[in-house]
């Protein structure tokens, strides 16, 4: 059970990164705010917690979240 938990929370990890990633892309080509990046980002990681019950997203919900200050 841990083995599949980690797996589904370095698999999460990923997705999100993917998606902030390409978040942050149409940011810088003004698609899109900063802001509104931000805001579909933490929705997504809202997604993925209730979908995947990975309980590292609510005990750290700051670090969990790629769009935060490490990558402004």
């Amino acid at each position: 059970m841990h083995e599949e938990s980690q797996s589904r929370e370095e698999w999460s990890t990923s997705v999100c990164s993917l998606v902030a990633a390409e978040l942050r892309r149409g940011a810088s080509r003004g698609i899109l705010t900063e802001e509104e990046a931000h805001q579909l980002t933490s929705r997504f990681l809202v997604l993925l917690d209730q979908a995947l019950d990975l309980p590292s997203f609510r005990v750290n919900p700051g670090p969990a979240n790629p769009w935060g200050a490490a990558a402004r």
